[in-house]
């Protein structure tokens, strides 16, 4: 049966594996709706701007990632020069044991007079030494020098202290255009009615065209650089972990939103839609652990559900009352102290004349209220109008209490 393709948006009978997080980068999050010649073309026009960016390639070093030839990248290939002779060159190896080495070519010096050459200097390192009359050879070949007229002079060894520098160019935009591609190929699998929202038409068109152009159209909270975009969801999730985190939310007037963060790499915003395909509140999240070798969804209600703690609740009780109807507080303190409707919304609140006024939480909304998060929890105080006096029951002995406000904790108890 033909499908949709959700790049070219042809009908197609054939998908191959797509990482929607190039695997180059430790993606493990694969889907099976771009066509065969789609997925060629992103991993040669969008995927590898991404992959193989200054920034990737030092990530990659550090984490150990292969790419598809099995080889570990070298961030530090090229040549460096010295500094005081430009003449003298250098380059950083990457050894078998994933350590660096600097390498300086073999450097050759023809001294001459009166048109004959005189002396030949020849600067090898020390991995060339076994080499040095292989290149001793070939540079008399090319001048037409029979050995037996060469005298050899004595060898030296020098230590060179000099410093070495080079330049890195780095692509401040077209990288850009992988991070776009990974946020809508999450939104498209993860909502099935944005791909056919105009938003989700005018990107597909960008990937399929690599029009790196237009890709900030859309990438367009912050620089592609700042993690500060995923600080909503810093409560859940675990940022010292090595994890790429993708997530989907409605952002007011920005529309549906969707956030990249790539471990200690790469962080941005995008706003896939000016439409809004999620209610308030809800929000979907991605979690690629590079440990684990997985990728997980979870909805808002999932992830709150693995992350947060049952509710504490609590009253805030005054120390006295001037109307002498509250017992002692030390009451308040006993374990065994119970009063109705405990730990439940609809506690019935009284009057200092003992007359039931209102519930709980009739008396939580019409009182002020202040929220605290934290990295523990979230904290929601209300505070009680102090020119009246509330009251609370207890079950054993039909005391009165006064309470002056309620709070609500709630915990975070894992982070994903």
């Amino acid at each position: 049966m033909k499908r949709k393709c959700i790049i070219c948006r042809e009908d197609k009978d054939r998908f191959t594996d797509e990482h929607v997080i190039p695997d180059s980068l430790g993606g493990y999050y694969h889907i099976y709706t771009v066509c065969g010649v789609c997925n060629s073309n992103l991993g040669d026009k969008v995927d590898s701007p991404l992959v193989n960016h200054k920034l990737s390639e030092l990530y990659r070093f550090a984490q150990s990632i292969a790419g598809k030839t099995g080889k570990i990248p070298n961030p530090f290939s090229g040549t460096f020069t010295q500094d005081d002779d430009p003449n003298k060159k250098g380059r950083l190896d990457l050894q078998s044991d994933g350590n660096l080495k600097l390498y300086f070519p073999p450097e050759v010096r023809i001294l001459e007079k009166d048109g004959q050459i005189t002396a030949i200097q020849i600067a090898v390192d020390e991995k060339d030494l076994k080499n040095l009359d292989n290149i001793a050879d070939k540079i008399l070949a090319r001048n037409d020098i029979p050995r037996e007229s060469v005298v050899r002079g004595e060898r030296t060894v020098e230590i060179d202290t000099s410093r070495y520098s080079m330049s890195w160019p780095v692509d401040v935009n077209r990288f850009k255009i992988g991070l776009l591609k990974i946020a809508y190929e999450f939104a498209v699998d993860t909502i099935p009615s944005y791909f056919e929202d105009p938003g989700a038409v005018e990107i597909s068109k960008i990937l399929k065209g690599a029009k790196y152009d237009e890709v900030e159209k859309y990438v367009n909270i912050g620089n592609g650089l700042q993690d500060e975009v995923m600080l909503p969801y810093k409560a859940f999730l675990d940022f010292s972990s090595k994890s790429h985190y993708l997530a989907l939310s409605d952002g007011g007037d920005l529309g549906l939103v969707g956030v990249v963060k790539l471990h200690d790499l790469f962080a941005v915003g995008v706003t896939l839609s000016k439409n809004k395909h999620l209610g308030q509140g809800l929000f979907h999240i991605g979690v690629n652990s590079l440990e684990n070798r997985t990728f997980k969804k979870f909805t808002s209600f999932e992830l709150m559900a693995q992350c947060i703690g049952p509710l504490e609740c609590q009253f805030l009780f005054a120390l006295h009352d001037e109307l002498g109807r509250s017992g002692p507080i030390e009451d308040t303190r006993s374990p065994d102290f119970s009063y109705e409707g405990k730990s439940n919304q609809h506690t019935p609140i009284y009057n200092a004349s003992g007359i039931h006024v209102c519930y709980l939480k009739d008396l939580v909304v019409s009182s002020a209220c202040d929220v605290v998060q934290t990295d523990s929890g979230f904290f929601q105080k209300s505070i009680f109008n102090p020119l009246q006096y509330y009251y609370i029951k207890a079950i054993s002995t039909g005391k009165m209490y006064r309470v002056v406000g309620h709070e609500v904790v709630t915990r975070i108890i894992k982070k994903l």
